[in-house]
């Protein structure tokens, strides 16, 4: 998540953070900045290429649906989360988005990723800047996201509200028609998958300001588009689609809601990750798909329908992906382990 001293141990190593080791402050990239201004939290909530707007997210925490705190990656290690105790969780441990506060202002970014293909690879090169505008990292003093990060540490910085977003160099290879392995992988690195609008998919796990493990989603505001920075890398957490295929539904994407949600990434198995809506155009929860928050049925996949299995995006903890069902390859600059 963002840039800690240390990052949770998860099944076989398997890591993440709040905060994340990060280098002395410098420029940011950023190709234009507006000055940032407080902001209401339901001010510029999107719905994503496929309309879909999901304001409610049932946590790890929650008591009522087991299932959903069953498949949060640390769960499925035996391992417990610390709740925050934030506005936007309810008495039931549900986070309303709309409540929660987003990193605020503006700053644009120059893409630079390229996807190549070959008869059994997929690589993906590029600089790990999105092609929509995110919040503005650092975090502004006076913005209503700026007390809940400057509250964390960071090395090298004086609060987590001090990183900025820095381009890094994103090289990564996974198979092009990945396979079904007869037992899922356990997540041991911090990198999940890849978005097609240029940042990365990052595990759902983090630590507070005490070294607890807690769920990103709930322990920090995000910006507009579900992202900020870990160690410089900007990256999305939960159900991370609003900034996917343009800033506005448009007719074309609103008729989307009676089919299946379009690709917008991919997971470093090489399975593909789609939006929250299943091959009958209803939202898809977590009894419709496996542990690893996917399932298996007829795709559009490399311009072609075929019956394959790939991850989903949605509400339900863990909210992307619990879990490899293929073989994940290793991130180079991704963290592991304990930081």
């Amino acid at each position: 998540m963002y840039g800690v001293l240390r990052s949770v141990a998860v099944a076989a190593g398997a890591s993440s953070a709040l905060l994340g080791p990060a280098m002395a402050p410098a420029d940011s990239g950023a190709a234009a900045m507006v000055a940032p201004h407080p902001a209401r939290a339901a001010e510029g909530v999107r719905g994503g290429g496929d309309g879909t707007l999901i304001t409610r997210l049932h946590t790890p925490y929650r008591h009522v649906d087991r299932l959903t705190r069953a498949r949060h990656p640390l769960r499925l290690q035996g391992g417990t989360l610390t709740r925050p105790d934030h506005p936007w969780i309810d008495a039931h441990s549900v986070i309303d988005v709309l409540k929660r506060p987003f990193v605020s202002g503006t700053m644009h970014w120059h893409k630079d990723l390229k996807v190549t293909t070959t008869a059994t690879e997929r690589r993906f090169r590029g600089n790990g800047h999105p092609d929509h505008p995110t919040g503005r990292f650092p975090v502004q003093k006076g913005t209503p996201a700026y007390k809940y990060y400057a509250e964390i540490p960071a090395h090298g910085y004086p609060s987590a509200a001090a990183i900025p977003i820095k381009p890094w160099n994103l090289d990564v290879t996974v198979p092009r028609n990945p396979s079904v392995r007869a037992h899922p992988t356990c997540i041991d690195q911090l990198t999940t998958g890849m978005a097609l609008a240029g940042g990365t998919f990052h595990l759902e796990v983090a630590t507070d300001a005490e070294d607890r493990p807690v769920d990103p989603n709930a322990a920090l505001p995000l910006d507009r588009c579900w992202g900020h920075p870990y160690d410089t890398q900007y990256h999305y957490h939960g159900p991370s689609r609003p900034c996917f295929g343009g800033s506005k539904p448009s007719k074309a994407s609103v008729n989307t809601r009676t089919r299946h949600s379009p690709l917008v990434g991919y997971a470093i198995d090489g399975f593909g990750i789609y939006g929250p809506r299943g091959e009958d155009g209803k939202i898809v929860r977590n009894k419709d798909l496996d542990v690893c928050h996917g399932h298996r049925h007829a795709i559009m996949w490399d311009g072609r329908k075929v019956v394959m299995y790939h991850y989903h995006l949605n509400g339900d903890c863990p909210y992307s992906i619990g879990c490899f069902r293929g073989k994940p390859v290793t991130v180079p600059g991704s963290g592991r382990g304990w930081h």
